[in-house]
């Protein structure tokens, strides 16, 4: 067998593999289950600020996410979180611009949350704060 056709043979295996790859794929009854997330969101008057956090645990990544779905140019904003009690914390130390149609966000890693306290994110922007709801922990 020659360099050539083996080559080839390999190619027609290869797209025989992909093609059942992806008819089992697009008829597989049970996709694979996507990893929990919980999510409160606020909306703003340009847009929704929304806290992802995980569903069932309070140890994990948070994200704090604005979504701009109007307004003209771009705005800056600064990403952080609040535990219910407690002062705002701010994420990283620079800020993000945002137009409309794009979404930013900052995701931290959270492990000493305490059960039955509560969580928010909270973005600033022109020195406004904006807040999501709050998420029972």
């Amino acid at each position: 067998m020659t360099f050539r056709s083996k080559v080839a043979a390999l190619a027609s295996c290869a797209a025989l593999l992909m093609s059942a790859a992806g008819t089992a794929a697009a008829t597989s009854p049970d996709p694979a289950p996507a990893r929990a997330q919980y999510q409160t969101c606020g909306q703003t008057t340009n847009g929704t600020l929304c806290l992802h956090s995980p569903d069932f645990s309070k140890t994990g990544d948070y994200t704090t996410e604005y979504c701009r779905h109007r307004g003209k140019g771009s705005i800056t904003v600064r990403f952080g979180y609040q535990i219910r009690g407690s002062d705002y914390v701010w994420d990283g130390y620079d800020y993000q611009f945002v137009s409309a149609g794009y979404c930013a966000a900052f995701t931290r890693t959270l492990n000493s949350v305490k059960s039955g306290g509560q969580i928010r994110g909270i973005m600033k922007s022109d020195g406004k704060v904006y807040v999501t709801k709050w998420k029972g922990l």
